[in-house]
């Protein structure tokens, strides 16, 4: 039985995957459609569920939004009652490995190798250099707003790129390097590389049964500069300041996953590529901004009453409290929140008993004269947020999968059958691992 490697190549529409490849780019992807083809998913059909960390806790468990009811990213954790793909190989005797899988949980007893997601508070296991860069990536994700790199997070990237990359790869790193100020994206695309590198490393020394590879940065660029895309026929654009016209992020980060592709196909494994959902472009310009410092910014408004507040993607963050009087009262504070220009909406807020998940979700422009108002008045609230992006794509419920194993369907199947199909080279029990 070969090894199992299942590739998240988050969100990403394929169709224009094709049309790069049309002009000549994009070789591994090319050959790879052409050899086997691909197949559609089929997920949730209400928008509010078309989520990512929704539709991946659907492959890593096998469930749908309706069976799972997973909707925040980070849900689950300590979500015990939903057993997930990694710790069920595992269970039958197999070795498991993984670099940001996606809203996951490590229960695994003696993981080969396993990084978490940047948003998912779960433990890093492996070598000192490896967890070092798991967290260093992850503090370069949740602070990418406001453009910060610790001094701990810088030295654990450097030490990163020493043990994970090849002589060869150092120039493509010190090109992107040099161009991190003028090019859009840079950074995204040096971390998804070196994700990619490390996941390759840590795979070729202990080749673990199963393993997971999840990159994100190809969604971002599609969300937030999909309108430069040479790929995308309609007529919006973003500001000049905000993406050059000569700049296509989109293709160079898929550039990039085309060279790890080329390199995962030159392993002897059943690779497995999936999207989860895909994106298509959004129809009006609108703004995303997060908050650069909860904690101060919640005392300004008042928010007391909380053990502890978590950056999440984006514009998101999560506030958790003692009691559910404490995040009613909380909620209650925080729903009053409107502009003082046009009255919409500072907050989206879903409260779950003792954790509220809060969005920002005022969607236009914000000036030194905006303000907002509620219990209190904030003039100048820009300077209390950080601009993140443009929305440039959204989310469609069909996603695609592409099998080297040739164990899915060809028609469209539900995305939740995935699993099964994972999990298929895995029904039969071997020896159990020792701990």
């Amino acid at each position: 039985m070969k090894k199992v490697i299942l590739l998240g190549l988050n969100e990403i529409n394929f169709t224009y995957i094709k049309y790069y490849a049309s002009e000549g780019y994009l070789e591994n992807f090319k050959n790879l459609f052409d050899k086997y083809g691909y197949s559609e998913t089929a997920s949730e059909d209400q928008y509010q569920l078309l989520e990512p960390w929704i539709q991946w806790v659907t492959v890593s468990t096998g469930k749908t939004y309706e069976e799972h009811q997973v909707f925040r990213l980070g849900d689950m954790v300590s979500r015990h009652d939903l057993p997930q793909i990694f710790e069920q190989i595992e269970n039958n005797g197999y070795s498991v490995g993984a670099v940001s899988p996606f809203n996951v949980e490590n229960r695994l007893k003696k993981p080969s190798f396993f990084a978490p997601d940047p948003w998912t508070q779960t433990k890093a296991v492996g070598n000192k250099t490896f967890t070092e860069l798991s967290d260093a990536v992850s503090q370069a994700v949740n602070d990418n707003a406001n453009g910060k790199l610790t001094v701990k997070s810088i030295k654990a990237l450097i030490k990163g790129l020493a043990k994970y990359t090849s002589t060869t790869d150092y120039k493509w790193y010190m090109g992107k390097l040099a161009k991190i100020k003028s090019e859009t994206g840079v950074k995204a695309i040096i971390l998804d590389k070196l994700l990619a590198d490390a996941f390759l490393y840590e795979w070729k020394k202990s080749q673990p049964d199963f393993s997971n590879l999840f990159l994100n940065s190809g969604a971002h660029f599609q969300h937030h500069y999909m309108f430069n895309s040479r790929a995308y026929k309609g007529d919006l654009k973003n500001p000049e300041w905000y993406c050059p016209q000569g700049q296509d992020p989109l293709f160079e980060i898929l550039k990039v996953y085309d060279e790890i592709l080329g390199r995962l196909l030159k392993l002897d494994v059943r690779l497995v590529i999936g999207t989860g959902l895909h994106q298509r472009p959004h129809k009006h310009l609108t703004y995303y901004w997060r908050l650069k410092e909860h904690a101060d910014f919640l005392k300004l408004i008042g928010v007391n009453n909380y053990t502890k507040v978590i950056p999440r993607m984006s514009r998101d963050f999560l506030i958790e409290f003692s009691s559910e009087s404490n995040a009613l009262e909380a909620e209650k504070l925080l729903e009053t929140y409107i502009a003082s220009s046009d009255s919409k909406p500072i907050f989206n807020i879903d409260n779950r008993g003792t954790s509220l998940f809060i969005e920002l979700v005022y969607p236009k422009d914000i000036d030194e004269n905006f303000a907002i108002e509620g219990k209190t008045k904030v003039d100048n609230f820009k300077k209390y947020v950080a601009f993140v992006a443009i929305k440039n794509g959204e989310h469609n419920g069909v996603g695609y999968v592409v099998d080297t194993g040739n164990k899915v369907p060809k028609s469209r199947f539900p995305l939740k059958n995935l699993y099964n199909y994972l999990l298929e080279d895995f029904k039969e029990v071997k020896s159990p691992i020792v701990h």
